[in-house]
């Protein structure tokens, strides 16, 4: 029984979780006015649905990668193979099922029927970007773009309509510059799989840009996004200690482009094989780099709220 329930973990990825719920709650606390808008029972039923949604994502994942994780994350493809293939698809239709029960719910009750259209695009992407034959983690640098949608800017855009039937301007520029900042750290996670991704052929973001170049645009990405997030946040905080909540960001941001520009240093003009140790060193350290990011934008999107909320 224990090893059913760690596999059925597994293969929902909670090591990521920690560095998600900043991803729903900074776009919600933007869009609030009062915290009794916490306490509204659709409120909670659109959280389940956020992370209902990521779980799909992480399943579908790792059922289609599970021959290729055989070798180099051995957990995952032993959870999905531990659990039985068709187990696993029966899990995927079931939350997809769910997912799609729940948004319409959500929609009826809210009037908000976008809600519904989000959630069936980003199922529909999250597919997408796992199984063959669109499969577009393979597809080059598409394969980034898809990730910065279906994992920061659309989940952002669904928690913020929650609790506010208008998208603004702010709260998707908020969804792209932060998705931005956090995909430069994705980029470093996607080149750990270099040379295995390369040798079974899968197309990859990185494969398509080349290593050292993935490692400088990602640090591109960290430097622009976080550049962009913070003069979003800080547009709505007064002069004054309000300010001072930007500065987790400013030493979050600092701290892992810092890191980021020393992998790609290191890796000038290194032959590429030692460019491969460098990036797989690094990328252990990429769970940090998220959540630290996550949780000091939270800070700042916090302190937003608690400065503007209305009694």
């Amino acid at each position: 029984m224990m090893a059913f329930l760690k596999n059925l973990l597994l293969i929902r990825r909670l090591e990521f979780r920690i560095a998600e719920i900043p991803i729903f709650a900074i776009p919600v606390l933007l869009a609030a006015h009062r915290t009794a808008e916490f306490k509204a029972a659709t409120f909670w039923e659109g959280v389940f649905l956020f992370f209902l949604l990521f779980a799909f994502g992480d399943m579908i994942n790792c059922l289609a990668d599970r021959d290729l994780d055989a070798v180099y994350k051995k957990s995952l493809s032993q959870a999905v193979y531990g659990l039985g293939v068709g187990f696993v698809k029966f899990q995927i239709g079931a939350a997809v099922v769910v997912a799609v029960l729940i948004a319409a719910h959500l929609s009826w009750r809210l009037d908000r029927w976008i809600l519904l259209g989000m959630i069936f695009l980003g199922l529909a992407l999250g597919a997408a970007y796992s199984v063959e034959p669109v499969r577009l983690k393979g597809r080059g640098v598409a394969a980034s773009v898809c990730l910065w949608l279906i994992i920061f800017v659309g989940p952002m855009l669904m928690a913020s309509v929650l609790i506010r039937p208008d998208l603004t301007w702010e709260g998707i520029a908020v969804a792209l510059a932060y998705g931005a900042l956090q995909m430069g750290v994705t980029l470093v996670n996607t080149a750990e799989d270099y040379p295995e991704d390369l040798e079974a052929g899968v197309r990859t973001s990185v494969i398509a840009l080349g290593l050292e170049r993935a490692i400088r645009i990602a640090l591109l990405l960290v430097l622009g996004g976080g550049a962009c997030t913070l003069w979003l946040l800080g547009s709505r905080l007064s002069v004054g200690i309000p300010l001072v909540a930007l500065l987790p960001s400013v030493a979050a941001f600092s701290f892992v482009a810092g890191r980021i520009g020393r992998l790609g240093q290191d890796m000038r003009r290194a032959p590429l094989e030692v460019q491969i140790v460098l990036v797989k060193k690094s990328a252990k350290e990429v769970p940090i780099w998220f959540t630290v990011n996550a949780w000091a934008v939270f800070i700042a999107a916090l302190t937003v709220f608690l400065t503007h909320r209305q009694p």
